[in-house]
């Protein structure tokens, strides 16, 4: 029954589709501009850093919703790490709170149904199948790409919720910069980038530092420093590429992330919980080479380690001095893929990719207890067809077979089939429709946990539909509208027998629709986003956790005006709730909606900019998550310095 219902609405949005699409000519001449359109895409460049191998950061994929956050923006924002960005496009919305992490829903899905890739290697704790936005450094980033709908099936296994994809800095010159940010309680932030490029090699390297003794927030007009909230993190990047040849590239790449941070407590709701990380580390080993294949095929190959360490500390109290317990997790993945692509027939081409990827967990519950010890393995190999009909008429076609072996040695494959189409009148305007049904294979967790593991879960399922445009002249506007389905969703209940324990129960319904804008104007550059969603769980006819139904996000960038630059971002968030509880009936928090600003005005002066940065101009009291407030208003003092 559920399968028909899917079944029917894709089948009315096509019908609409095909309608709207017979009012252009299908026959005649070819005009100049898609002509122009084709050329330009055949002569894409090379680029190790993405997974689609012809394209660096591309403004969108034929068949899927792309959103980009690039340089500029980056360098006006002056974020820390990626949870002060990821709000500001459309279908994204980051909340904070838990373990004082910074989460990311893409279009009303979590975290742990996302798949986050850095310089196109997946990155996520093995253990629970998730990640932190705080522990991935904006600073030498030059791009961040968030694919929603029907990705590709070549980025492998577990996409079901979207893909990030960040994209470090590729040296084009040699150069230098160095940027420095003071504000109060003792925070400073500092790092510094570095490049060198030549015909045959060039590197990159980056380095940051982010100390604080914490933020104060909003307590009824009192400004309270919130304790726990002191951090010190550490971050270190280097690439080396060298160049065989013009077709060819190889790629080695080491990135570490150390930290040590407490956690601030919840103040209302949940039981407060004194913890403090006395270790997280993660370092990323990265080995790849991009090569011709066959007479005008490409083949991408990339072999990458991934180490988790972290040593996370429990007090009795808020002083800090009694432990309680001290876990450890010392967690590894490793990993290789192979992609290419090769022209099959006129106009048609082939895309396909090879994905493995083994696990291996070892954690200890409190020092001198026994370690836990699990591992899995699993291979994803996806094939894609892409024909052009025509100038106008794209045809995209393809599936993935992912394939689990658990750590008790029982095995699980599931097929994961995709198709779209893409219609491009004109150079400056395409509409695309696609379909598909991806899959997530339950986290370690949820599986082996000894508390509340379930080793007879089955993956999560999603079915997808999709409709978008894109219009680009005077103008930049796209946008897109969604249905998606979800059921076998993975969460927790009380059963019966008093226990808690992982089940497959979750059905959602989510519907939306995605506008974005972009004008130019003199001096004036502004971005506006607008993403409407009704995210339901279907099971209790609730809505869905942490997820607005409205949300509305601008950038305005002033610019030069002698010598004086603006910049003012803000986010405009309506109601949301999340449910409480162990089994139906739950207990129902509201979460208000909120507004938040923040400012940035910056002098040039020969190389160096000084500025002065504002957060939550406002000065608003607001939670993304009940119990855990967000911080006050803060100003911060910087400089930018750029030798090229």
């Amino acid at each position: 029954m559920r399968t028909n219902h899917f079944v029917s609405k894709s089948i009315l949005i096509l019908t609409l589709l095909l309608s709207f699409c017979l009012i252009f000519p299908l026959v005649g001449a070819e005009d100049e501009d898609a002509k122009a359109k084709d050329k330009e895409e055949e002569k894409l460049p090379v680029i190790i850093e993405e997974v689609e191998v012809t394209a660096q950061i591309p403004a969108q994929q034929p068949i899927s919703t792309v959103s980009l956050i690039e340089t500029p923006i980056l360098e006006k924002m002056t974020p820390k790490h990626l949870g002060e960005v990821m709000n500001y496009t459309t279908g994204t919305y980051v909340t904070e709170g838990g373990k004082g992490e910074s989460s990311i829903m893409i279009r009303g899905i979590s975290k742990n149904r996302i798949t986050l890739m850095y310089d196109g290697i997946p990155i996520a704790e093995p253990y629970f199948n998730s990640f932190d936005l705080k522990t991935f450094s904006s600073s030498g980033i030059d791009g961040i790409k968030v694919i929603k709908g029907a990705g590709s099936v070549l980025y492998g296994p577990n996409t079901l919720g979207g893909i990030i994809n960040v994209v470090t800095h590729r040296p084009t010159r040699p150069f230098l910069s160095i940027n420095a940010n003071l504000a109060g309680e003792d925070t400073y932030f500092v790092s510094g980038s570095a490049g060198y490029a030549s015909n045959r090699f060039s590197v990159f390297t980056n380095a940051a530092w982010d100390q604080s003794d914490g933020f104060r927030w909003n307590d009824n007009g009192e400004r309270t420093l919130r304790d726990g909230s002191d951090y010190d993190r550490k971050n270190f990047t280097s690439k080396f590429y060298f160049y065989p040849n013009k077709e060819s590239e190889v790629m080695a790449e080491v990135v570490y992330y150390t930290a040590q941070y407490g956690i601030p407590a919840a103040l209302d709701y949940f039981k407060p919980r004194f913890w403090h990380f006395k270790d997280w580390d993660r370092l990323q080993l990265n080995l790849g080479g991009v090569f011709p294949f066959l007479n005008q095929g490409t083949l991408k190959t990339r072999f990458y380690y991934i180490y988790h360490y972290n040593v996370l500390d429990a007090y009795r109290d808020d002083t800090y001095q009694e432990l309680s317990w001290e876990s450890t997790y010392k967690n590894r993945s490793y990993g290789a893929f192979v992609m290419g692509q090769m022209p099959v027939f006129k106009n048609n081409e082939l895309r396909f990719s090879v994905n493995l990827n083994r696990y291996r967990m070892r954690q200890q519950g409190d020092i001198g207890e026994e370690w836990e010890k699990y591992n899995r393995d699993v291979y994803s190999l996806g094939i894609e067809d892409h024909l052009n009909i025509s100038p106008q008429w794209k045809l995209i076609a393809g599936a993935s077979i992912d394939y689990l072996k658990k750590h008790s040695g029982e095995t699980k494959t599931t097929l994961n089939p995709i198709l779209g189409i893409r219609f491009s009148p004109h150079q400056w305007l395409s509409f695309h429709l696609s379909m598909a049904r991806k899959s997530r294979f339950p986290s370690m967790r949820s599986l082996y946990s000894s508390r509340d593991g379930n080793p007879d879960l089955r993956d999560e399922i999603g079915q997808f539909v999709e409709l978008g445009f894109t219009y680009k002249r005077s103008i930049s506007f796209s946008g897109a509208v969604f249905y998606n389905y979800f059921e076998d969703m993975i969460q927790t209940y009380r059963g019966l027998d008093g226990y808690k324990t992982y089940q497959n129960v979750g059905r959602a319904e989510i519907v939306g629709f995605e506008l974005e804008a972009h004008k130019k104007i003199g001096v004036f550059d502004m971005n506006l986003n607008y993403t409407y969603l009704d995210a339901r769980d279907k099971d209790t006819d609730s809505p869905l956790d942490y997820n607005p139904k409205s949300q509305l996000n601008m950038i305005l960038n002033i610019g030069a005006i002698k010598g004086f630059s603006f910049s003012l971002w803000g986010v405009v968030v309506s109601e949301s709730e999340v449910k409480m509880g162990n089994a139906p009936p739950f207990e129902v928090l509201e979460v208000p909606g909120y507004a938040t600003f923040h400012a940035r005005l910056e002098k040039q002066i020969g190389l160096v900019t000084l500025y002065v940065k504002g957060e939550n101009l406002l000065d608003k009291e607001y939670y993304t998550e009940p119990g855990y407030p967000m911080k006050a208003r803060t100003f911060s003092l910087g400089f930018d310095f750029i030798l090229e």
